[in-house]
């Protein structure tokens, strides 16, 4: 009997021994019993992205959400309203400001997930950004991510841009004929497959199915920006390649416009403004200082009535001064600069007569490059045009000269345009601006 009033102690020690004050009807952490204080952060990312958007950015650390077998990290906390701010203003506002914020908040993925690091792959490549059916976006290497580093927050936009492409046209589907422009070129084995440029293609991924080159037009055509784009289009050296990537350019721009009344050029242009305040492109790589791009910069006032006032006056004295040479009524139309070399430079002026015949004359200058930044011309020559109409443009002519040159973006009032401009170093009120062709 003793034994057993023992072990009968023994068991009511067990089962009311425990503090009073300690609750064991717990939830488990990882389960629904995790809970955070809220913070300045969290207030920040729930008004800009998920009360407007319904968008969720998830920054602490949840292991549910990645592969176990990779090693990880969770992002810095300082890095994450840098990184989240650049995606607001370069991927969310431009759709807003031109769609409206429904459109972002139906169609838009509705989950961010950001790592600190990056996501080491057998082979030896790197994940720096992954997007999950449309609903789900991870973006790696968060703690290294630098906002004046235009190249890192391009690759993160190029992934948010493509998975949202992806979500358009899985709503309503592209051109069924778009598949049929280099159908031999598509390939399960994509990231072993080289040439892709000359194969019709903007990027080798793009060779893995129609519905990722389509995207990835899309996405190509917004991160690189209208000269980014261009030059990358130039290493596409086969004739037949290159129309059709042009022919899928011409498709893509079209069914975004008949199908979601959405103007890629808009958007791209709202993008590089976006990137252009954190970490500026400099406009001079694409028009003055490069010896492997050549563009032609055409500059037209009458198209784009909105630069300088000095220069439109010194455009208007040089239309009135063309029309004069010899009372025969020439009309200019517009003109461009024109990179024929590293060293050298044409001013070539576009006029009709009063019959309606177009004419062209060139203006060559050799090009001086100076330390500062800036371009100088001096006269080297001109063609038989600009013999007969150059007394009467001298407005033009002269005002190219002993000046020095900058080159920099400008925009239109609501940044949906954006152009390549020259301007007069030591008077910068007076510029001119134009598209950039190749």
């Amino acid at each position: 009997m003793k034994k057993i009033g023992i072990l009968l102690t023994a068991i009511a020690l067990l089962m009311f021994g425990c503090k009073k004050t300690e609750n064991v009807d717990r939830e488990i952490v990882g389960l629904g019993g995790d809970t955070w204080p809220k913070t300045a952060l969290d207030t920040w990312l729930y008004d800009t992205f998920t009360k407007p958007y319904n968008i969720a950015v998830k920054y602490r650390w949840d292991g549910t959400e990645q592969d176990p077998n990779f090693t990880l990290v969770p992002p810095k906390v300082e890095q994450v309203k840098p990184l989240m701010e650049m995606v607001n203003t370069a991927w969310v506002q431009p759709y807003v400001d031109l769609m409206g914020a429904n459109f972002i908040r139906t169609y838009a993925p509705k989950n961010y997930v950001l790592i600190g690091s990056v996501r080491y792959n057998s082979g030896g490549t790197v994940t720096l950004g992954e997007a999950g059916g449309g609903i789900k976006i991870t973006l790696f290497n968060v703690n290294n991510y630098d906002a004046a580093n235009r190249a890192v927050s391009k690759r993160i936009l190029k992934t948010i841009h493509h998975e949202f492409s992806h979500i358009l046209h899985q709503t309503v589907m592209f051109q069924k004929e778009y598949q049929y422009i280099t159908p031999s070129g598509y390939t399960a084995d994509w990231n072993n497959a080289t040439g892709f440029y000359n194969k019709g293609f903007i990027s080798q991924y793009a060779q893995a199915a129609p519905e990722e080159d389509f995207v990835e037009m899309i996405a190509l055509m917004i991160t690189e920006g209208r000269n980014g784009y261009e030059v990358l289009t130039r290493n596409i050296t086969d004739a037949t390649a290159l129309a059709s990537v042009r022919q899928k350019q011409t498709m893509v721009t079209a069914y975004l416009k008949q199908t979601w009344n959405v103007d890629i050029e808009s958007i791209q242009a709202k993008v590089q403004a976006a990137l252009n305040q954190r970490a500026p492109e400099n406009a001079g790589d694409y028009f003055a200082f490069g010896t492997d791009k050549l563009p032609i910069l055409t500059i037209d006032p009458i198209a784009n009535p909105n630069m300088s006032a000095p220069f439109i006056s010194i455009f208007n004295q040089t239309s009135t001064g063309l029309a004069g040479v010899g009372g025969a009524g020439r009309i200019l139309d517009q003109m461009a600069l024109i990179r024929t070399s590293a060293t050298q430079m044409t001013l070539r002026l576009y006029y009709r007569n009063t019959a309606g015949t177009a004419f062209t004359a060139d203006f060559v200058h050799n090009v001086t490059n100076n330390t500062n930044g800036t371009f100088s011309l001096t006269y080297a020559s001109r063609d038989a045009n600009a013999d007969v109409i150059a007394s009467g443009v001298t407005s033009m002519t002269n005002f190219l000269l002993g000046k020095q040159f900058g080159v920099k973006y400008y925009y239109n009032a609501n940044n949906t345009k954006q152009y390549t401009g020259v301007y007069d170093f030591n008077n910068q009120d007076t510029y001119m601006y134009g598209f950039l062709s190749y």
